[in-house]
């Protein structure tokens, strides 16, 4: 199926915005293994983003925001305060932040979100299937103020002030297939549709069994990662692009952010990255009121966000 549209920003960029039905989705956790059912439900204007365990009794709600966020190696998590947690979100909120989608109610019964195909595709294409629906309230960004830093060992990030949301990010695998790979990205709608959101995840097969011994990818196969064994991807279908590798550290990266609860206006750069460095950088902004400012678009120069989104269009197959 072909989506051709161009969006219009009076709908979604200043206002906020829900989905026009409930969306369903099946499948297994990506680490834990488990079957698990999904849904995605249309929300009231300023109710955020909020996650429901429907298998569990008592305070069962988890709100997506920077108070909730957990530190996490392997996917990106959030918990409540009497421990309710769910994880491997990453790949439902990007899809979420580039396509503008505000208020929401999942309802989920286990605690991590079913792996899909290890991308965010299969939930852009039931979102624009079933259409969203714009708001009356205005939506609020978050803008960077200052030049934040943030590192693990070599391994670092850096949020910096800009009019658009910017993101660079270099990869450096000890792997002849992978090897250095680096990608520079303006988030749009368009931009993520079209370059990012089919994105996989991938892990080396060398590393599997240490993932497992660990407790995690043990819902893991062929058909939701990409493994790579030397110089050879062992999935059939071989890879979408060459750089998909990095280009789902951007689909990550995009995910992780929008923890915040806010989509961003700030470049982010990185080196080596991954959700440890995504949580740590979201940390640092939100150390001090002054490293950020939270505000309708209207107050920020909003043009050149504009034009990234006035006359494209996109295509997804």
């Amino acid at each position: 199926m072909n989506f051709l549209r161009t969006p219009q920003i009076n709908d979604y960029f200043y206002y906020q915005n829900t989905i026009k039905d409930k969306i369903s989705f099946s499948g297994v956790g990506l680490h834990n293994g488990k079957a698990v059912d999904m849904q995605l439900i249309p929300a009231d204007e300023n109710s955020g983003i909020v996650f429901k365990r429907v298998d569990l009794n008592g305070n069962n709600i988890i709100k997506v925001n920077s108070e909730n966020m957990v530190k996490s190696k392997f996917c990106s998590k959030i918990s409540n305060g009497n421990n309710f947690s769910v994880e491997t979100v990453e790949h439902l909120m990007s899809a979420l932040n580039s396509l503008f989608i505000d208020n929401l109610v999942i309802e989920i019964n286990s605690s991590e979100l079913p792996a899909m195909d290890g991308s965010s595709y299969e939930y852009v294409l039931k979102i624009l299937q079933v259409g969203r629906k714009p708001q009356k309230k205005p939506r609020k960004y978050l803008k960077i103020k200052k030049t934040l830093f943030a590192n693990i060992d070599d391994r670092w990030i850096q949020a910096s002030p800009s009019d658009k949301f910017n993101i660079d990010l270099e990869i450096n695998y000890q792997n002849t297939l992978i090897g250095n790979q680096r990608f520079i990205y303006t988030h749009n709608e368009t931009n993520f549709v079209n370059q990012i959101c089919y994105a996989r995840t991938f892990t080396l097969a060398k590393n599997i069994n240490k993932l497992r011994a660990s407790g995690f990818g043990l819902g893991g196969n062929l058909n939701n990662a990409i493994v790579v064994d030397k110089d050879k991807v062992l999935n059939d279908s071989g890879l979408k692009c060459k750089d998909e590798f990095i280009k789902h550290k951007i689909l990550d990266c995009i995910g992780d952010l929008y923890l915040s609860g806010y989509q961003i206006i700030g470049d982010i750069k990185s080196y080596a990255p991954g959700h440890e460095l995504n949580y740590k950088i979201l940390k640092e902004i939100f150390s001090c009121n002054s490293n950020f400012e939270i505000s309708e678009l209207d107050n920020f120069d909003s043009l050149s966000l504009q034009s990234e989104v006035n006359q494209q269009k996109y295509i997804l197959a």
